[in-house]
């Protein structure tokens, strides 16, 4: 039997879990909107900071945790890891395939809690990106590996 479990501080922080869990992400209200729809991004942003948090604390592989680092100082600066021969040596594989399993740890993680991916491959470049309110969490986070 499947068993899901939320934790929050209060019961409406539980309701708003179950809410998005069983929902999705509620859309954003478009620029300029007050009352609720400011609340309501407030909450938004606590919990991408919640499930992002969880997802962190779930990965436990050296080279995943370094990687994640790397691609987040970079969001930081619009830019991207890009996969060459250099980052293959620096990680010490032989090729950039090893790269994938790398980087399928935390996404897979990060759909189960958050339903999207924290590491997303850009071809135009051949490398990595990351979402830069993302990368600015996991650099709160991890401040140093």
């Amino acid at each position: 039997m499947l068993k899901i479990a939320f934790e929050a501080d209060t019961e409406e922080e539980l309701v708003a879990l179950a809410w998005r869990w069983v929902m999705g992400p509620r859309h954003q209200e478009p620029d300029g909107a007050t009352g609720a729809s400011a609340h309501g991004r407030a909450d938004q942003v606590e919990l991408h900071r919640r499930q992002l948090g969880e997802v962190l604390n779930a990965i436990r592989g050296a080279d995943s945790r370094r990687l994640l680092r790397e691609v987040a100082e970079l969001a930081m600066g619009n830019r991207a890891l890009v996969l060459d021969r250099e980052l293959t040596e620096r990680y010490g594989k032989r090729s950039g395939t090893a790269f994938a399993g790398i980087v399928a740890g935390p996404n897979k993680v990060m759909r189960r809690v958050a339903r999207r991916d924290l590491i997303n491959w850009d071809a135009d470049v051949r490398g990595y990106r990351m979402d830069p309110a993302d990368a600015e969490i996991v650099l709160q986070r991890w401040p140093a590996i």
